[in-house]
């Protein structure tokens, strides 16, 4: 996958391995003035973050126990779930979002779906259809590009939605995915599913961040929780920021929340590194 703006990366033993370009700009936020805001800002255990320079991929602050190891993430696999539909060159499909028969989180139902909504609305009904129509390799050769691993053939479908608590990956490995990703749907004027990202944090399921910075680019996703004891859900966020040639890439997650709850939280960290430790 070619990355544009002078960008390499690769992911090697569970670690982001960045290779940049000499001219590419670094963010403002330096790593030790990033930790320490958020230390401080944000020093409840429950939360999980990793924030990254989203220009060369440079670690700026983390905090993330077992970081290495593979949880479920939810949703965030939806955008992934595009990117293989995309390289079929099918056209994305219409669909009718009834709800919970649909096994939508969304009781009543979206009604009628296409790929930016379903994206900033986190539709599951949307994502299933995908995933059943895709095929086993259509939809692993995607993943295996990005470094992700594979869905098999007993939940496919329901994996590609981020229902099945059985997919899982490391936050090295879809932090590394997510910004390869970016990088793609820039190349490919994907514009669907970056503006449905925008959408998210205006009018989805990240729109509690709208009050709070200018636009970026989001994705929420609700899990089965990974930490002992059990909550009922982690809930996770993605952000990029700001939309328009993002700087700053921050991947979050709350335990026992969803993931709309963890998105008002990843916001106030962005807002907290832009104004400054007050």
């Amino acid at each position: 996958m070619a990355v544009p703006r002078g960008r390499l990366r690769a992911l090697v033993m569970g670690v982001l391995l960045v290779l940049p370009a000499s001219s590419a700009k670094s963010a403002n936020i330096q790593p030790h003035t990033a930790q320490a805001v958020l230390d401080r800002r944000f020093p409840q255990p429950a939360l999980s973050f990793l924030l990254l320079d989203s220009r060369s991929g440079k670690v700026l602050a983390e905090r993330w126990p077992d970081a290495a190891k593979p949880v479920p993430i939810g949703s965030l696999i939806k955008p992934f779930t595009a990117m293989a539909w995309l390289a079929t060159g099918r056209a994305f499909p219409v669909v009718e979002c009834h709800g919970t028969r649909d096994r939508c989180w969304l009781p009543r139902g979206h009604g009628r779906m296409v790929l930016q909504a379903a994206i900033t609305q986190s539709c599951n009904a949307y994502f299933v259809k995908l995933g059943r129509d895709l095929t086993l390799s259509e939809a692993n050769k995607t993943l295996a590009g990005y470094h992700l691993p594979p869905v098999n053939a007993a939940d496919k479908a329901t994996a590609l939605a981020g229902l099945s608590p059985s997919w899982l990956v490391t936050p090295y490995q879809i932090a590394a995915a997510y910004l390869n990703l970016e990088s793609d749907a820039v190349r490919d004027h994907f514009l669907p599913l970056l503006e449905g990202m925008r959408q998210s944090t205006e009018t989805g399921t990240a729109r509690a961040i709208s009050e709070m910075l200018p636009p970026v680019l989001g994705k929420t996703g609700t899990a089965p929780c990974a930490h002992t004891p059990r909550a009922m859900a982690d809930g996770y966020t993605v952000l990029f920021f700001p939309a328009e040639d993002p700087r700053l890439f921050l991947l979050v997650r709350e335990h026992g929340v969803t993931g709309a709850v963890s998105a008002a939280v990843a916001g106030q960290m962005l807002r907290a590194l832009e104004v400054g430790d007050k």
